[in-house]
């Protein structure tokens, strides 16, 4: 007999994943990884599937829940005088999180009090069923006689009964009382086998420990609230975790294959690869939370895939190694869950093509850019790639973003994603001054748009259009406001909520469209969707509205908090593979953005008390790292300046507020995570400087002081537009280092313009005796100049300068400098305008106005470079009002 799909929890190690039904049975497990060959699969056919339970002999009734903040499932049996807990998880190695070769299922069973009877159930049908193997038993393990997989299970019971029901099944009966405890473990792989044969015990601590890390090492804005939706929040993005896997930062979409839409139906697909669409969705809400890592550990994987393969087109998905060949195969041995043929493996859909995925990629690009403040320049021409791709395709009809099979069609969804990608792709180009063609985005964006306004959207029903010459709606329709194609109250995007919410709503649940799709079957309401009108309702304000879709919203998960892909109101039935990935995401985006909206209203920025004005005013210096260091603090990396820089990056990263475009100071000087910051930089005192052996050392190291000196200047004053309202702010902000204090003017001038005056000031900031003189630079390099002015919307692509990459490194921050509006041309009036950095230092540049456009030539692209060179004589130069602001909204 079939259960209901909502009855099972999900456990795993980021490798691969297990369903635990209510009553401790795994129906469903793929060993050792999410896409591998199933070896139980009673979820899939409930007579030849396999299965591994372990319940009560005896009458009982069963509750369960995760432990909290972790991926570790509680079931709790209850007879009329005992009770008895079970714990199952798959345990990720907190001591060693990179081992990637630990494939084991923990069953830890504990009785409280009473005594109870247990039967144990283990019927493993490896290979999707096609294998009964012979299973052979030992007295504390039971091993499969098939060589070619190596799965034994273990166990700690000394009292017990063995049976064979049956062929390739073994019951084992026992009894535990109170206080008593067994312990199971299933192992894949000859390693972890002989390791399980020394030792077997239940790593219980060890994993909640592991769980608890990794949430809480978030860092920013909806990290420190306590939330209403706290505790659904962390499962999300518990399970989002759980699905990331590990040994390559790829997402998969689900943990199962073929559970299906509408039971009984077609509609049954494998869902346990990478869509590219749905891992950036997954990127979203991570960053949402403060995740950052994950982010870019994807982004990283997106990279190496792509260049895997080259060619001149990315494919929608991937297996979760980077394969491209998800050959489609149905299995025809198995009957499906409900009768839901056919069972399959592989997805044919990964030879469409959905141009919607190339502004998922690069809508992701820009949010690692937000909040990690860089984009490695290695990867700038992957995402060139992405650009030029949907400048080439956007006019192609594909198969958008439902993956139907009756198209390609000129779905508008995939155009307005093929805006977003050059629009992402412009912003960051400018943002680091990378080398792009960034006019001819600028014009086919244009074109873009143009277009979508005049196909893809009907007067008449006052709302956007699924393709376009159709008059059917599309929820993905929702998303526009979402990604910026037009803003929340335009009447256009109002008349395409309101157009969704009447035609695609059925019984509180929207779906995807109504439009023939190739298929046979309905399917329900699709969660995801309700979750973006949430999110969309909460952006135009209209929060009463959002707040009731949610409620309805909830209905569709279990008592674990865990959502499929579709829900059936009327049945109550959750449909689809499970746990879905795209559901949890849009639950995590939809509250974030609800709670945001509800308490907009209620945010205002408190008025600078007297005493704070004055002390902007009045020139006091201020030593910024006096914190009391800790009494045992933990040593020093052999260059701290690197890890502080690091540490601020990721905590601006976490304060970023994506929907002012600017880092929360205020809110992050009060953080825990910024006392930390503060601990580590006391520690500076106490730095011996004398590592300091080299030039490139002594630059890397200054270089990195100064710009988080500035930035500690800016949270320690509250500055919230420019430097300039704080009098005297190069010189009186310092930080105290191997018992000297350095501002960022001394470390400027002094020590890395090798104590030049000023321009400002014919003096020079050290005096003959002073003992910071031995710190400068042995030779003055002019590029120090790029690298000193970090601000958030001027930073160069660099997480922190390394003296072993110090050259390169100032190389590309001359270019991010020039290209991000360091140089202004304009060829017809034979106009120069260079960033007012080249006038008030010319003489580092090299004197002469030639000498200085030389310079600043010298690091344009090379067409630029080699235009200014035949008209430099007849070039009218001119200087650029300076920025002085430090926290300007990222463009």
């Amino acid at each position: 007999m079939f259960r209901p799909i909502s009855d099972y929890g999900i456990i795993g190690n980021m490798q691969s994943a297990a369903l635990v039904s209510r009553d401790g049975s795994i129906d469903y497990c793929s060993l050792p990884y999410f896409d591998s060959p199933t070896v139980f699969a009673a979820l899939l056919d409930d007579e030849k599937g396999g299965l591994f339970s372990l319940q009560p002999d005896h009458p009982f009734s069963a509750t369960r829940e995760y432990l909290p903040d972790t991926n570790i499932l509680a079931t709790t049996f209850q007879s009329a005088d005992s009770h008895a807990v079970l714990f199952d998880f798959m345990p990720v190695d907190a001591r060693d999180s990179d081992n990637l070769n630990d494939h084991r299922l923990h069953r830890c069973l504990t009785v409280k009090n009473g005594k109870m009877n247990f039967v144990l159930r283990y019927a493993p049908r490896p290979e999707y069923a096609t294998i009964v193997p012979r299973l052979s038993a030992r007295r504390h393990s039971i091993a499969l006689d098939t060589g070619h997989i190596p799965l034994t299970l273990f166990h700690s019971l000394d009292d017990y009964s063995i049976s064979q029901p049956d062929r390739g099944t073994i019951e084992l009966r026992f009894s535990l009382e109170a206080r008593q405890n067994a312990r199971f473990q299933l192992a894949w792989g000859n390693s972890v086998i002989e390791d399980t044969e020394r030792e077997l015990r239940c790593r219980l601590q060890e994993n909640i420990d592991f769980w608890h890390s990794w949430l809480n090492s978030c860092s920013g804005l909806n990290c420190m609230s306590d939330a209403v939706w706290r505790h659904s929040i962390n499962r999300s993005l518990l399970i989002l975790k759980l699905l990331t896997f590990q040994p390559t930062g790829a997402i998969a979409a689900a943990a199962t294959t073929s559970l299906p839409e509408s039971p009984g139906g077609e509609r049954n697909w494998d869902y346990r690869f990478t869509w590219i669409r749905d891992a950036s969705f997954t990127l979203k809400a991570f960053f949402a939370l403060g995740h950052i890592n994950e982010a870019d550990h994807f982004i990283r994987w997106l990279h190496t895939t792509y260049s895997r393969y080259g060619g001149s087109s990315l494919n929608i998905m991937y297996s979760l190694r980077g394969d491209n060949n998800l050959e489609e195969h149905s299995l025809n041995h198995l009957k499906g869950y409900m009768d839901s043929r056919p069972v399959r493996t592989g997805n044919l859909a990964h030879t469409q093509n959905q141009w919607d995925i190339y502004g998922e990629v690069m809508d992701s690009a820009l949010r690692l850019s937000d909040y990690a403040g860089k984009i490695d320049e290695a990867l700038w021409p992957f995402f060139v790639d992405i650009c030029n791709l949907a400048c080439r395709n956007w006019r192609q009809p594909d198969d958008g973003i439902w993956e139907v099979r009756n198209g390609p069609a000129h779905f508008v969804y995939s155009k307005v994603m093929c805006w977003v990608a050059l629009d992402r792709g412009i912003i960051i180009a400018k943002r680091f001054g990378f080398d792009a063609p960034v006019n001819s985005w600028i014009e086919s964006r244009q074109q873009i748009r143009e277009d979508i306004l005049q196909n893809g959207f009907d007067s008449r029903k006052n709302s956007f259009v699924q393709r376009y010459g159709s008059t059917d709606l599309d929820a993905s329709l929702l998303l526009l406001p979402l990604v910026n194609f037009l803003p929340a109250d335009d009447p256009r995007i109002q008349g395409t909520i309101d157009a969704c919410m009447n035609e695609l709503m059925a019984d509180g649940f929207l779906l995807r469209y109504r439009s023939d799709d190739g298929l046979e079957g309905r399917e329900g309401g699709f969660v995801l969707c309700n979750f973006w009108l949430i999110e969309t309702l909460a952006l135009c304000g209209r929060t009463s509205e959002a707040r009731q879709v949610l409620d309805t919203t909830l209905e569709a998960s279990n008592d674990l908090g865990i959502f499929s892909e579709e829900y059936d109101r009327t049945t109550g039935m959750m449909l689809g593979n499970v746990p879905q990935a795209f559901s949890h995401i849009g639950f995590i985006n939809a509250v974030t953005a609800l709670q945001y909206s509800l308490g907009s209203d209620n945010i205002s920025k408190p008025r600078p008390s007297l005493a704070e004005r004055l002390r902007k005013l009045i020139p006091l210096t201020v030593t910024l790292n006096e914190t009391a260091a800790p009494a045992s603090p933990p040593p020093l990396p052999s260059d701290p300046s690197a890890e502080l820089k690091k540490q601020l990056v990721r905590l601006q990263g976490g304060f970023f507020d994506s929907r002012t475009g600017q880092v929360d100071y205020r809110l992050m000087k009060r953080s825990p995570e910024f006392m930390r910051y503060r601990r580590l930089a006391a520690q500076l005192k106490h730095t011996d400087l004398g590592f300091l052996d080299s030039d490139n050392a002594k630059k890397a190291f200054w270089i990195n002081i100064y710009n988080i000196l500035i930035i500690d200047g800016v949270i320690e004053f509250d500055i919230e537009h420019s430097v300039l309202e704080i009098a005297n702010f190069f010189q009186r902000i310092t930080y105290a280092i191997d018992g000297m204090h350095f501002s960022p003017d001394d470390i400027e001038h002094g020590i890395l313009r090798r104590n030049r005056p000023h321009p400002a000031l014919p003096l020079k900031p050290f005096r003959s005796d002073d003992p910071r003189r031995q710190l400068m630079v042995e030779s003055f390099d002019p590029r120090i100049h790029f690298a000193l002015v970090c601000a958030s919307s001027s930073c160069p692509p660099i997480e922190f300068y390394d003296h072993r990459q110090i050259d390169r490194q100032l190389d590309i921050a001359a270019r991010s400098f020039i290209n991000r509006n360091g140089l202004e041309l304009q060829k017809e009036r034979l106009q120069l305008r260079l960033s007012r950095i080249f006038l008030w230092y010319g003489d580092d540049f090299g004197g002469t106005t030639a000498d200085v456009v030389r310079y600043a030539a010298s690091f344009a692209d090379s067409e630029t470079a080699r235009w200014i060179s035949r008209h430099l004589d007849d070039l009218h130069v001119s200087y650029l009002p300076y920025n002085w602001n430090l926290n300007s909204a990222l463009g």
